[in-house]
């Protein structure tokens, strides 16, 4: 029974700080292509009016692949951190990616005259970012792994 907590406990071992940056990088770009197919899509089904705007600015391509791109960086530290000051890492970054994610829905929803249909859109291309983030550093980003 010892054996098999203390191999629990072994895999939730995360990689080096350097690994993991590069693996929030694959992260980020992944995040970024999936989000950019998201709204391209509600884009062509007319779900993302470029007369709404959010914090002064339409919400371009651009401006959706920077948003996935970065948690995924600001992630990949998170899991560091965990993994050089916890017990689980892996468990707690996937608990705070769910925090976060659930927080995260609000900002959709405060965007003023915003249609519901991009109000859907972006919660997808939110949920989406969390998911593709969250597999790669969890799957690629544990010691031993990728």
């Amino acid at each position: 029974m010892e054996a098999t907590q203390g191999n629990r406990v072994g895999g939730e071992q995360v990689a080096g700080f350097g690994r993991l940056l590069i693996y929030g990088v694959v992260a980020g770009v992944a995040a970024a292509v999936a989000n950019a197919v998201v709204y391209l899509l509600a884009s062509a089904l007319g779900a993302m009016p470029q007369d709404v705007v959010a914090n002064g600015q339409p919400i371009t391509l651009g401006a959706v692949a920077t948003s996935s791109f970065v948690p995924a960086i600001l992630a990949a530290l998170l899991l560091a951190l965990l993994g050089r000051f916890t017990r689980r890492p892996v468990s707690i970054f996937r608990i705070v990616a769910v925090v976060l994610l659930v927080v995260s829905f609000v900002t959709p929803f405060s965007i003023p005259g915003a249609p519901i249909a991009m109000i859907v859109a972006l919660l997808l291309m939110h949920v989406v970012a969390a998911a593709v983030i969250v597999a790669v550093l969890t799957r690629f980003g544990r010691r031993g792994r990728g």
